[in-house]
């Protein structure tokens, strides 16, 4: 088993579900980050579904790109980080650079 530990941002999205997924099978130990621990399910059954059973090397962490509550805690023992989050209105932007300018930031 790895004792190295990675932060995968972002980890309700496509990407960091994949990227979960490949660590964890190469027992790495993975934090990830989410807006709200209310949806860790999805995370949990997306892995799931991908075939692995043992969750016990993820961490889950409420954190959100536009503020700076939780990501020391999400820090904490990490060796490498995926940046794989992308910051997302509440609401649909009128303008796509809505989405594109922050994410290239």
């Amino acid at each position: 088993m790895s004792n190295q530990t990675v932060l995968v941002t972002g980890g309700t999205g496509f990407v960091g579900v994949h990227s979960i997924l490949q660590l964890l099978q190469k027992r790495f130990k993975v934090h990830t980050t989410i807006r709200s621990l209310a949806k860790k399910e999805i995370v949990i059954n997306a892995l799931k579904e991908g075939g692995l059973s043992d969750l016990s090397n993820l961490s889950f962490y409420e954190a959100d790109l536009t503020s700076d509550n939780g990501w020391l805690e999400a820090m904490q023992g990490v060796k490498y980080v995926l940046h794989v989050a992308s910051p997302f209105p509440a609401q649909n932007p009128s303008d796509e650079n809505e989405l594109i300018n922050p994410a290239g930031d």
